[in-house]
Order: C-alpha cells, then sequence, then structure tokens
C-alpha cells in the first residue's frame, strides 16, 4: 500500500521519523510529507486558499528510509495531505499515517488537533487514516522520553484492517501510554471522552493577553473512554467518524427570509 506519513509537530519531531520507520519495515511505499514547523493545534486548517499564491516544499534527506521520499512543506498537516493527494509527491496515497504526536489526542478535543486534522482530510481525499498519540505523562510525571515503539506497535495491523474494508474510508484514532511494549496492558476499543487532556482555565495576564494553563487529572477519566483506556495503561483505539452524507432529521424546511 502507498501511504502518506505527516505530522503537525514538523519534520524536527523524532515522533514523524518513527513512524515512518515502522510503516517502511512493515512493507509499505512510504511519502513523508509534514510541515516544516510546528503546526500543532491547527486542526484541519490548510492555512489558506488552494489560490494562484505558491505552495513551498523541501526535500528532507532520510537515509533510515530507504527508497521514501521525504518532504517539509511550508502548510499545515490537512495542507500537505491534500498536496499528496492532487499529485504533488507522485501518485495519491491509499493511506495518511499521521504522529506520533508527543501528548494525547484524546477525547472530543481531538477536533482541534492537527495530527487528527490530517486523518480526517485524508478521509474526504480519498484516503484511509490513522492518527498515532502517546501521552506525554510517564509514572504520572512529565515524560524525559518517548516509547515510540509502543506507540507505532499496531500501525501495520491497523493498516491491514482498514485495508480490507470494501465499502468507503476510515479514520482510526489511537492513542499509547507512554510505557515500554512489555507493560502495556492490552488494547481497548474506545470511545471518545469529553475532554481528553485538554480541560484547564484561563489566566487573565494583563489587558489583551490571556494564557491558557492546562490541568492534566482535573476531571476523573470516564470508564470506556480513550482518556482513561490509556491512564489505565492500555492502547486506546477508537473510530473517528467525521463528515458523512446523511439525510437530516433536524426540522430545516419553511424557513423564510
Amino acid at each position: 500500500m502507498r501511504v502518506l506519513v505527516t505530522n503537525d509537530d514538523g519534520v524536527g519531531s523524532e515522533g514523524l521519523w518513527a513512524l515512518a520507520r515502522r510503516v517502511v519495515a512493515a512493507g509499505h511505499e512510504v511519502v513523508v510529507a509534514a510541515p516544516m514547523v510546528d503546526m500543532t493545534g491547527m486542526g484541519a486548517a490548510i492555512g489558506g486558499e488552494l489560490g494562484n499564491d505558491e505552495m513551498r516544499y523541501e526535500r528532507v534527506d532520510r537515509s533510515d528510509l530507504g527508497s521514501a521520499s521525504c518532504f517539509a512543506v511550508d502548510g499545515p498537516p490537512a495542507l500537505c495531505v491534500i498536496l499528496t493527494q492532487l499529485g504533488a509527491f507522485g501518485d495519491p496515497v491509499q493511506l495518511v499515517a499521521s504522529g506520533v504526536n508527543p501528548g494525547m489526542n484524546a477525547g472530543r478535543s481531538t477536533l482541534h488537533s492537527g495530527t487528527v486534522g490530517a486523518v480526517m482530510t485524508a478521509v474526504n481525499n480519498g484516503a484511509h487514516g490513522i492518527a498515532v498519540s502517546q501521552d506525554h505523562l510517564a509514572a504520572g510525571h512529565p515524560a524525559d522520553e518517548f516509547q515510540w515503539d509502543t506507540a507505532t506497535h499496531l500501525v501495520p495491523e491497523i493498516i491491514e484492517r482498514v485495508a480490507a474494508v470494501d465499502k468507503g474510508r476510515r479514520a482510526v484514532n489511537v492513542n499509547a501510554p507512554n510505557v515500554p511494549l512489555d507493560r502495556i496492558d492490552g488494547v481497548a476499543t474506545t470511545s471518545l471522552a469529553k475532554w481528553g487532556d485538554a480541560a484547564g482555565v484561563l489566566e487573565h495576564l494583563e489587558e489583551g493577553k490571556l494564557r491558557f494553563v492546562r490541568q492534566p487529572g482535573a476531571r476523573a477519566p470516564i470508564p470506556g473512554t480513550d482518556h482513561a483506556a490509556v491512564r489505565e495503561g492500555q492502547i486506546a483505539v477508537a473510530e473517528l467518524i467525521g463528515f458523512r452524507v446523511a439525510d437530516s432529521d433536524l426540522e430545516l424546511d419553511g424557513l423564510t427570509v
């Protein structure tokens, strides 16, 4: 399968290359196209109109990825996906793998994640998508390093499963604890938490200036959700349902001007 590997943290993030190495090792044809700089929190933004403006990219040399072509794109991850699907970096791909994000993308706050935004853009542009993230905590404290092998472990098997789907395109969200693989307590298929780790409060610094302060653990994890599973030592896997063509049950007939 031809796979695009991207992320929202940019080409300087080691999680991107760990994911790319895992997909290459699984025998897939890989192209890497990721932002030149950190684009965290961009959701599915493309950074402007796809109009007449120039869109820049640069080649990136990675001897550890064999024949994979690698590019740094001057734009967010969703733009990387769209450019790839329009043929900027060779043939369009059948699947987009996004990550590894250093920090969970759990709960409904995934709406704002550039990691997840890339895979939702993939689904809307003819490809399956897998978003991969890892908890930023290890043993309850901010991690000194990330266990990328744990985060990427399930990716080849999930690629096989989505490839077997007969109809439509699927988006899968994976969140892993930041522990070695032999300490993982299984895999949980979950729902999305209400907030995940995006809960927090605003600090008023001065007139016209605010700061958002995260409060991990401020809300107790709800059993059965992705947030809870990761904090219980499991890898959480959830299918994301995005924009779908369907009949609405919202009564909108008879609106007037």
